[in-house]
């Protein structure tokens, strides 16, 4: 009930006028305080006895607002004017110093009006179920139109929710914050927030603050619901909460990488479940690198968690659990999204190509009425048109009013036009010269980051230092503009505020000192809330002469700033040290065990007469005394716990509402390139890792189908530094380099694993090819290993020869024994000697048989010759890169033998074969590699054998063509410098036979 009753509620922000009335009788506000009755009555139990003047004036302005709402004064709608901000915020400006635990009983109050002005039938029918919950039946007159809630109404409401999930409030039951969170999430999804300022002020402070204090919650029911609240936060509202989103993903961070045997391992999966949510948002991650990582004071969010979750996929033990899968899953949907962008790209700018063709087609097809020209074009155009609106991605949204902006996205884009509906303006931060930065505006901020950080570092060690450095880098102007080091003092938030004290109060910066008090807006403060936000950016040093230094430049900027309130300087500067000190003794321990702490009577005292010799304004002086008494100014990095949770929250306020917390949105698949740069090292080797380690099929395909979409990727972006990494990676895991020859088709055959490596590395190869270039080399090695292990086709190992009868011969050949005799008389023996059971074994079929003819029929499924006869598809570069990494194959002691050399001779030569149409741009190559095989040759060898017989087949099928002919007849004369020992062999070239 409670739920539905919240929902209902917040429903009303989103289509308010579809509720109003027209005109309102005298009796609406009756009906109006009865609708209200209930949903106060609920609330009793959750409230105090306590009811302020400000709750009463609270809903006196709220029922002044529903008046005026109700007669057409004031009117909500879903995109609020300026007007109707300023108005809302009036209406509820005092309400946040209300205490909001006497809210309902002040909804009591007015609902005990009501019923008073009903009948005393109406109010006898009142239920009271046992727990004291009233349910008060509303009465609708005739000809009176119920009133919807007002948005000082819903303020009220929303505040008390978020009252709800305080931790620190000892009020709060574990249910009570339970209830809050879901009721918080109720609200979210169902209206937008954000277009209210009063609303957005309470999630932007309240609700984030008590939803991050929940994170540390032991219980998982409360920490789950506080996740899922934030990521409906953060969903929709992310571009207002920039310096949130950024704690928020450190605590997740950190909540992932702590070792504490005390924290349930439940809580690291729901963390990660969290970062993988928000990364599968459209966009999320694109932003996270534009709004942080390209941001001089945020931190490298993207590059720091790409790194933390690339790093937890790899397990300590070797056994993967839930976040290691978790952390990959996160890794992927960069990956996914990108690869999806990729596709859609891909697709368009075919789908534009065929219609400029159908277009050229039909414009040359003169038969061709007009009618069907025009329809061909308009279902292209439709075409084109589903498919860009696919390629926007099929991303969901969570959010109940996020999904009625969608659907009426259509409404909105047909009647923008013409409805004269102001858009708003966006403003690209100051850092980027556009909303849509390039590429090279992005690595300079980035540069310029580091070089920052660096001279950060160096200026927390030795402040001259720091400044020398960043003068050095031109990042600061030399000799020192004071205006441009203030300002680099204020909003850099990595400096140690006490070098920043004692930097801002030497005596020889006294310049500097004055253009650092000038960056404060003291405007409409009050000495002890001006000297708050002063001491707040620095650590005052403990001497007193520095401390008369830098009060009097604050005192100077104060009163310039607010005019001349005080008798003259020495009655302010008097004050505010006066401030400090009641700060100290009221906040400071040392001082509180040896004395009792001030009252305000002795405060008042302290200060009678100073204000040129009268007194100041005692009201003003209780005000400042409470202010002090009850928050203390926090002298930064000197407090722990609450007192510096609180600081740092007030800093990370303070930051948002500066033009620092500007949060870019982008398009999806904005900067894709940059990002799969960053992310392609920890994603591959996450990738192998997972793949080495799992025996889950379904795990191992998740890789595989990684392991592809990177390749897709790295194709699409011509990186081929990433291809080639990827294609090592996986020849590392076809086990065909690592095994001996002789083992490889029985270890290979019987590896499903290796067998799925191998497909995919030829699959990747034949569809890629053209970025490969290092990786032909492993390619080639692998396929050297096939050949030895006689695990190839055929056709590949069956060559060109003048000699032999069927013109054909085998490369690989077979050792012709000593002594036939002798070998066939040990055979016999060892035959005889073997048991029956041995002996059967040999004539069925073995084990080691079944795993070779695995390996044979995966081989077959590679498809390896296709290498060869695609490659007049290769770009040159990829062409060049293949025929180098066979041409490296020479016969040396450790590494080649004849033979390998010989079959890579063989690729080289039918590859050339099917490049003749651009055989120029390689033939130099080729040349000289026969060159070395023929001229440099002692002895007649196999080897020289094929280079002989491989340069006359090119010469016979390529002097036909007239661009290559001369410099391939001019080749043959290699063979005239063959040395007269190769010519005339005085024994057969080798103890080897053609099988």
């Amino acid at each position: 009930m409670a739920l539905q009753q919240i929902r209902l509620v917040f429903l009303s922000l989103k289509r308010p006028l579809q509720m109003l009335p027209s005109p309102v009788s005298a009796g609406s506000s009756e009906a109006t305080s009865c609708a209200v009755s209930p949903m106060a009555d609920s609330a009793l139990g959750l409230s105090s006895q306590a009811t302020s003047k400000e709750d009463l004036s609270e809903i006196d302005n709220a029922n002044i607002a529903t008046t005026l709402q109700s007669s057409g004064v004031l009117d909500l709608s879903e995109q609020p004017n300026p007007d109707d901000l300023k108005t809302e915020e009036l209406l509820g400006r005092k309400t946040q110093s209300a205490s909001v635990e006497s809210i309902p009983e002040v909804l009591e109050d007015s609902s005990s009006l009501a019923e008073h002005s009903d009948s005393a039938s109406v109010h006898d029918m009142d239920y009271v179920n046992p727990r004291g919950v009233r349910f008060t039946q509303s009465s609708q007159k005739e000809g009176v139109v119920l009133v919807p809630y007002g948005l000082p109404c819903i303020r009220e409401l929303f505040r008390f929710l978020i009252s709800l999930t305080n931790p620190h409030d000892r009020h709060n039951s574990e249910v009570m914050m339970h209830m809050g969170l879901q009721l918080i999430t109720v609200a979210l999804e169902s209206a937008p927030i954000a277009n209210y300022a009063s609303l957005l002020g309470l999630v932007k402070d309240e609700l984030c603050r008590h939803l991050f204090q929940l994170l540390n919650a032991e219980r998982l029911n409360l920490y789950a619901a506080s996740l899922r609240a934030c990521f409906l936060l953060f969903e929709s509202m992310r571009e207002h909460l920039k310096f949130q989103l950024e704690m928020y993903i450190k605590k997740l961070m950190d909540i992932i990488t702590v070792e504490n045997p005390k924290m349930p391992y439940e809580m690291k999966e729901i963390a990660l479940e969290a970062i993988v949510q928000l990364w599968r948002i459209p966009s999320f991650v694109t932003e996270l690198y534009i709004n942080y990582d390209c941001d001089f004071y945020c931190s490298n969010l993207f590059e720091d968690l790409t790194k933390l979750l690339s790093k937890n996929a790899f397990p300590v033990s070797g056994q993967l659990y839930t976040t290691h899968l978790l952390s990959l899953e996160a890794l992927l949907t960069v990956i996914d999204s990108t690869e999806a962008h990729c596709q859609a790209k891909i697709l368009s700018n075919t789908l534009q190509q065929d219609k400029k063709e159908m277009v050229k087609t039909t414009a040359d097809n003169s038969e061709r009425s007009p009618e069907s020209v025009n329809g061909s074009e308009q279902a292209v155009e439709s075409t084109t048109a589903v498919t860009s609106i696919e390629s926007k991605g099929g991303h969901p949204p969570t959010s109940g009013h996020l999904m009625a902006d969608k659907m009426n996205l259509g409404i909105q884009e047909a009647e923008g036009a013409c409805s004269g509906v102001e858009k708003k303006t966006l403003k690209a931060p100051v850092r980027f010269s556009s909303l849509l930065p390039a590429v090279q505006e992005l690595n300079d901020i980035k540069n310029k980051k580091k070089l920052l950080i660096t001279g950060t570092e160096q200026f927390n060690q030795k402040s001259k230092k720091g400044i020398q450095f960043l003068q050095e880098k031109s990042l600061l102007a030399t000799p020192m503009d004071n205006n441009e080091v203030a300002q680099w003092l204020r909003e850099n938030p990595r400096l140690d505020k006490k070098m920043i004290g004692e930097f801002v109060s030497d005596r020889k910066n006294l310049d500097l000192l004055e253009s650092f008090v000038g960056t404060f807006q003291f405007q409409g403060l009050r000495v002890d809330e001006a000297l708050r936000l002063y001491l707040e950016a620095f650590r005052l040093p403990g001497e007193a002469p520095v401390i008369h230094r830098l009060l009097e430049a604050f005192t100077e900027h104060w009163r310039k700033s607010n005019g001349t309130p005080f008798a003259n300087s020495d009655g302010c500067f008097a004050l505010a040290y006066a401030v400090i000190m009641l700060n100290t003794d009221q906040h400071n321990h040392n001082v509180r065990k040896q004395n009792i702490p001030m009252t305000l009577e002795e405060f008042r005292k302290n200060l009678k007469g100073v204000n040129g010799g009268k007194d100041f304004d005692q009201d003003m002086l209780e005000d400042m005394y409470h202010a002090i008494k009850n928050e203390e100014i926090v002298m930064p990095e000197e407090q722990t716990g609450l007192v510096k949770e609180n600081y740092m929250w007030s800093v990370l306020l303070h930051r948002g509402a500066t033009p620092e917390g500007a949060f870019l949105h982008v398009t999806p698949g904005s900067y894709d390139h940059d990002l799969f740069t960053m992310t392609w090292g920890p994603t591959i080797a996450a990738l192998s890792y997972v793949f080495d380690k799992s025996m889950e099929e379904t795990i191992i395909q998740k890789a595989i189908s990684g392991f592809r979409k990177c390749a897709m990727i790295s194709a699409h972006y011509g990186l081929s530094d990433v291809f080639d990494n990827l294609i090592i990676s996986l020849c590392k895991f076809t086990t065909l380099s690592s095994e001996a020859v002789e083992n490889l088709p029985t270890v290979f055959g019987s590896n499903p694993k290796a067998q799925i490596a191998a497909k995919t590395v030829f699959h990747l190869a034949h569809r890629h090819g053209d970025i490969l270039r290092e990786g032909w080399k492993n390619i080639m090695d692998s396929m050297l290993q096939l050949f030895r292990a006689e695990l190839l086709p055929k056709a590949m190992v069956e060559v060109e020869d003048f000699v032999d009868p069927n013109g054909k011969i085998s490369l690989q050949r077979e050792e012709i024994p000593a002594n036939r005799g002798e070998s066939s008389v040990l055979s016999f023996v060892s035959w005889l000697t073997l048991s029956a059971t041995e002996q059967s074994s040999l004539r069925g079929p073995t084990e080691n048989q079944e795993s070779k003819k695995l390996a044979l029929e995966c081989i077959k499924l590679c498809d390896p010759e296709k290498l060869i006869t695609e490659s007049k598809f290769l770009q040159l570069e990829s062409l060049q890169e293949l025929m180098k990494a066979l041409i490296s194959v020479t016969p040396d002691e450790e590494t080649y033998d004849e033979e390998d050399a010989a079959f890579c001779l063989e690729m080289l030569l039918r590859i050339i074969l099917e490049n003749r149409d651009r055989v120029g741009c390689v033939w130099q190559v080729v040349r000289d590699h026969l060159y070395h095989l023929c001229a440099h040759a002692m002895e007649f060898c196999f080897l020289v054998e094929r280079a002989v017989v491989g340069l006359l087949r090119l010469a016979i099928r390529l002097l036909r063509r007239d661009d290559i002919s001369a410099q391939v007849l001019l080749s043959l004369r290699i063979l005239l410098m063959m040395k007269p020992s190769v010519l005339s062999p005085s024994k057969p070239p080798s103890c080897f036979r053609p099988s």
